[in-house]
């Protein structure tokens, strides 16, 4: 599974480095494994295997100061920096859903239900313009580290992917079909170059 999560990434990269420079640019290199414990320690929940084969990766992008060029996931959904992950969560986790979340730690629904408040169980890695997240469910259940759309609106309704994994791939599968050549029409999900040389999804 691994070197799935690795070939993947390395097909992103590489599809970045030679199609869309500047969004390539906007990846920073790994975070420091303290990064990733402290966010462990803070949710007290294990992270699935795959999140934590990608982070030992790249360490996300700037949201802040890059969020004109940077990599985006289908949805416009960048990949948060290990650090902004925790103090996302953090922020989210004020106000758990009531309907899911109990004192005790312990959830009512189980991994990929909806919810429409925020879960505490939910681990925003990617996070949109307007706020909507991409978040790795936490809990138990069959469906446990798939990842959701959530936002403040409407909540989280399905698993968009059943694992980072799947995002990856989906994502690397997605670019190397884009065919930039005149003429080619593509569809919904599809990922063009806008004019200033970075990466959208149609």
């Amino acid at each position: 599974m691994n070197g799935g999560i690795e070939s993947a990434w390395e097909r992103i990269t590489s599809w970045l480095r030679s199609h869309t420079p500047v969004t390539a640019a906007t990846l920073r290199p790994p975070a420091p494994a303290d990064d990733h414990c402290a966010v462990q320690n803070a949710v007290r929940r294990p992270l699935p295997d795959d999140l934590l084969v990608w982070w030992r990766l790249m360490d996300g992008v700037d949201d802040h100061a890059d969020y004109g060029t940077a990599f985006i996931f289908p949805g416009a959904y960048m990949p948060l920096p290990v650090t902004r992950v925790r103090e996302e969560w953090a922020g989210l986790s004020a106000y758990p859903d009531q309907d899911c979340c109990r004192p005790d730690g312990h959830h009512q629904r189980a991994a990929g239900d909806p919810v429409l408040g925020f879960c505490t169980a939910l681990l925003p890695v990617c996070r949109a313009v307007d706020g909507a997240v991409l978040a790795v469910d936490l809990r138990p259940g069959t469906d446990h580290g798939c990842v959701l759309g959530w936002m403040a609106q409407t909540g989280a309704h399905r698993a968009i992917w059943p694992g980072v994994g799947a995002m990856l791939t989906d994502t690397a599968d997605r670019l190397d079909r884009h065919h930039p050549a005149a003429g080619v029409r593509t569809g919904p999900g599809a990922p063009a170059i806008r004019d200033d040389g970075a990466l959208t999804w149609l």
